[in-house]
């Protein structure tokens, strides 16, 4: 029955995320945790007498989720007060003239940065952390690293 409705309704679910809000990547990852849970809950032996409108209610739910998740991550990431900017002499060869200056980025260039180098976490695993696609992270990384080259002279990466 899964495969029935994957085949039959996955590119209409696929779709209804899109129009919830989600992200190509963000809806197909929806569509299948939706299969998932119709797969579930027939194997619980569940009689589900309408598996169409099933699906599409629990994907509502999967995106409703999702997005709970997202506001929940922004606002902790949000609550996280910058460091403190201390001024140090032009020129320093001190890893702290480098976290200086990574402060006065705008906030997703901090975060990216942070969990970049400090957390190492791969492009995919920041992404992940953030909300965003690996891309995404990998795009804020070489934004910050150009503005962090312009700010701290040569010979700085």
């Amino acid at each position: 029955m899964v495969s029935a409705i994957e085949r039959d309704d996955g590119q209409a679910l696929f779709g209804f995320a899109l129009r919830l809000g989600l992200t190509a990547s963000e809806a197909d990852d929806a569509v299948q945790e939706t299969l998932v849970k119709v797969y579930l809950e027939l194997r619980r032996g569940v009689a589900i007498l309408n598996p169409r409108a099933w699906a599409f209610r629990a994907c509502h739910r999967v995106c409703m989720d999702h997005h709970r998740r997202s506001r929940r991550r922004l606002r902790t990431l949000e609550r996280v007060p910058p460091a403190p900017v201390t001024v140090r002499a032009p020129g320093t060869d001190d890893d702290s003239a480098v976290w200086d200056e990574v402060d006065r980025l705008p906030p997703r260039q901090r975060q990216v940065l942070y969990l970049r180098y400090v957390a190492d976490m791969t492009f995919d695993q920041v992404g992940a952390t953030l909300g965003i696609s690996a891309s995404a992270a990998r795009s804020h990384d070489t934004q910050a690293r150009a503005i962090l080259r312009k700010s701290l002279g040569p010979g700085s990466g």
